[in-house]
């Protein structure tokens, strides 16, 4: 169900590596915590990145989020820490979890939150690029997904069959999941092939669904490597400018109806 006054909870996803998917939950997390709102980063990847953009390195002994998967009584609340951005807290990867779970409980995390998430206005769930019960869990918890692709000539049918699966999710686990946007990263609206794609997604998906955007900025990748968000380490670069309007349509998007993906669905196959 879209927000009613709990927790409003994003994942941020594709199966495709290379798509900026943690440093668009990075960021997108900072610029919302920075609007004064407690807001809770998790992390899903057990490279454990996204708690390096937020400068918190991973920690092999510490209690993380894929425990969950192997303990039954693990609790979200033990693994939540801090980090150096104000307002912003981590659920950190176990960085040593090597996929043997005791249960295929897809709803594990969506339980978790909503015991432990309550106190956050906003949880962005950073999702592995793998399928697995870790995407599973992320995406059956999620209210709503952004889907950051690259506009080269495989990002159409990579977010296609992203699209199916999440469909599948919503018609079977999570029937409130809506789609808030699809993110163009490392656009260049110059180039006549990410142009071509854009109008291409736009037509199979609806043109109110593909965001912003972020633009090819060497700042994002600088600040990641400084373990800081691009709007603490840069926040004049337009990196920062483009994170700063994502949040915004964040905000805009989210009770928007036709953001589901049941119409996601039937628009695409209706053509």
């Amino acid at each position: 169900m879209i927000h009613r006054g709990g927790a409003r909870i994003l994942a941020v996803t594709n199966r495709k590596g290379g798509t900026g998917k943690t440093t668009t939950a990075v960021n997108l997390a900072a610029e919302l915590a920075g609007a004064g709102e407690a807001v809770l980063l998790v992390d899903l990847d057990t490279q454990g990145h996204a708690g390096i953009g937020v400068g918190v390195p991973p920690v092999p002994s510490r209690a993380g989020v894929h425990d969950l998967f192997v303990d039954p009584g693990a609790s979200l609340a033990e693994t939540i820490i801090p980090t150096t951005v104000d307002n912003l807290w981590l659920a950190p990867a176990t960085t040593d979890f090597d996929g043997a779970v005791i249960s295929r409980n897809e709803q594990l995390l969506a339980w978790q939150l909503r015991t432990h998430g309550q106190r956050f206005a906003w949880v962005v769930i950073d999702t592995p690029p793998t399928l697995d019960l870790a995407l599973a869990n992320g995406i059956c918890a999620a209210q709503a997904v952004i889907v950051p692709f690259v506009p080269h000539h495989l990002a159409v049918p990579a977010v296609e069959q992203l699209a199916t699966l999440l469909y599948r999710t919503a018609s079977r686990n999570n029937p409130g999941l809506r789609l808030l946007g699809l993110l163009p990263v490392m656009l260049d609206r110059h180039l006549r092939l990410h142009r071509r794609v854009l109008e291409t997604l736009a037509l199979r998906f609806g043109s109110h669904r593909i965001l912003r955007g972020i633009r090819s900025n060497i700042t994002l990748a600088e600040a990641f490597e400084a373990g800081r968000p691009v709007r603490l380490f840069a926040p004049r670069s337009r990196g920062a400018l483009d994170y700063h309007m994502l949040a915004e349509e964040v905000r805009a998007f989210w009770p928007d109806p036709r953001n589901s993906f049941g119409g996601c669905y039937e628009n695409r196959h209706a053509r």
